[in-house]
């Protein structure tokens, strides 16, 4: 029985360490992934046009902690190649400048393709991997753009219906993020290939921010927000995206409160132990209690036994969820990045999650053992003599 407490703490503890290192890793990635492709805080002006975005870009500047700026545009597009006609949003930056937002390596050699390959005739574009799948697009291919909506006056506001427009564009890079969500639907081209396109004369959508400190990109929006007034929309990465990093949240606290039950269901099997431990040392105890032997050091027996149960489970447990985690599940298990949004099961190894499980179980365990050690303390003597007497 002491062998079943022992073995139910260690699969446990090590389901719970396994959660925690999931559950991050999938924070992580996502963080990660998000932060490659969009910049820790983005700003732009409460309506339609952004026209003194250059103004704007000064007093942005001279923000203490701001890293770096780039101005971007951002329009829906139909994607068609050789193979399929995709929708997609057509991002446009200047590639010299965007270089210094996103982090993403791979992101960062399609920039530079982007900014070498200017050309009149037939302006260059990146697509992301899946989207180039999808379309059946190579580098070097042509692509096809159309614009449902486009406006000759960028000035103009009016309920008119406006006419599509297409262009040829020539593919220079394929960027692979590792997230479903932009490699899907992500195009990039320059600045002034994005205005000319889609009619957006000299305006921009806003501008991506780079601070010097991405977990402290909210404090730097609030400065920033200060900084331009209220006319203009100031938001941080985590605001950005919102719903993602709550849904996260959300899964976590689930899976962890679920696994901890596991710990509280293998306390109960600790405490069983103790129980059927008092029942057979009737006799021993009240032996050590005819002796002299007080309650509290009983109690201090049976808690000692308790949390040696609990400590070897725990230390197992521990070791079995290093060898899961760090042996098996970072070698990468495929996911479906259609459902999951990334493509291998993410799994980061942090000493505090270790630490906090380790130390939440032995906790639990403790006190499991609580009620059996006090039930043990408080035996009469000479019921117990007369129980083993009775046998």
């Amino acid at each position: 029985m002491t062998s079943l407490a022992v073995l139910g703490v260690a699969l446990a503890v090590a389901f719970l360490v396994g959660g925690f290192s999931v559950t991050a890793g999938f924070e992580t990635a996502f963080r990660e992934k998000v932060l490659g492709v969009t910049a820790h805080v983005f700003v732009r002006e409460y309506g339609v046009r952004f026209t003194t975005y250059r103004e704007v870009e000064a007093r942005v500047s001279e923000v203490p902690d701001v890293r770096a700026i780039s101005p971007m545009t951002f329009n829906e597009a139909m994607v068609s190649g050789r193979t399929g006609t995709q929708g997609g949003i057509v991002k446009g930056i200047d590639p010299t400048r965007a270089g210094a937002v996103f982090t993403l390596p791979g992101v960062a050699e399609s920039l530079d393709a982007l900014a070498s390959g200017a050309n009149p005739q037939v302006p260059p574009v990146v697509l992301g991997a899946e989207l180039a799948r999808r379309v059946g697009a190579s580098v070097g291919d042509a692509v096809t753009l159309v614009s449902p909506l486009r406006s000759a006056d960028p000035e103009a506001w009016t309920a008119q219906a406006r006419t599509p427009t297409s262009g040829s564009f020539r593919v220079v890079s394929i960027f692979d993020a590792g997230f479903h969500e932009y490699d899907s639907r992500l195009v990039l081209m320059t600045l002034e290939d994005a205005r000319a396109f889609f009619g957006l004369g000299d305006t921009i959508t806003g501008f991506e921010v780079a601070v010097a400190d991405a977990n402290h990109a909210d404090v730097v929006a609030e400065q920033i927000r200060t900084q331009v007034g209220e006319d203009y929309s100031v938001m941080d990465w985590r605001r950005q995206n919102r719903n993602l990093f709550t849904s996260l949240l959300y899964q976590r606290v689930v899976i962890l409160i679920v696994l901890s039950v596991m710990v509280v269901l293998a306390s109960c099997l600790v405490s069983v132990v103790l129980v059927m431990l008092v029942m057979e040392r009737q006799r021993e105890i009240a032996i050590l209690k005819a002796m002299g032997a007080t309650p509290g050091r009983l109690m201090r027996v049976f808690l000692a036994q308790g949390v040696y149960i609990g400590a070897t489970g725990t230390a197992l447990g521990v070791v079995l969820a290093f060898i899961f985690c760090e042996g098996f599940l970072s070698r990468g298990v495929a996911l479906d990045p259609k459902v999951y949004g990334i493509a291998r099961l993410p799994v980061v190894f942090d000493a505090a999650d270790y630490a906090v499980a380790a130390a939440g179980a032995l906790v639990i365990t403790a006190i499991a053992a609580v009620v059996p050690a006090w039930h043990g303390a408080r035996m009469d003597p000479v019921e117990g003599l007369r129980a083993t007497a009775g046998e």
